[in-house]
């Protein structure tokens, strides 16, 4: 999920300033990384998009909701009338 972000990040900020050169090897290292075998099942990478596999559990803090990259559409155990209002 970090290196995603980070990698997600850098690449929005190489595309902002010009950098092509920069966005691009920034996407071709995250992609070689997440290779690697104690990574390549942690989510699914859909361009600079990832979804996580398994749940860091920020649902469960109060007020936590979803983050960002969870493996979740809405927390366990809300419906989503309860989700939405």
């Amino acid at each position: 999920s970090a290196l995603a972000g980070a990698a997600r990040e850098l690449d929005r900020w190489a595309r902002a300033e010009g950098r092509t050169e920069v966005a691009n090897r920034t996407r071709a290292l995250a992609a070689a990384l997440f290779t690697h075998p104690l990574l390549s099942a942690t989510g699914l990478r859909t361009g600079p998009a990832f979804r996580r596999r398994s749940c860091c559990l920020y649902y469960r803090v109060p007020g936590g909701g979803v983050c960002g990259d969870c493996c979740f559409t809405q927390p366990p155990g809300s419906s989503p009338r309860a989700a939405s209002g």
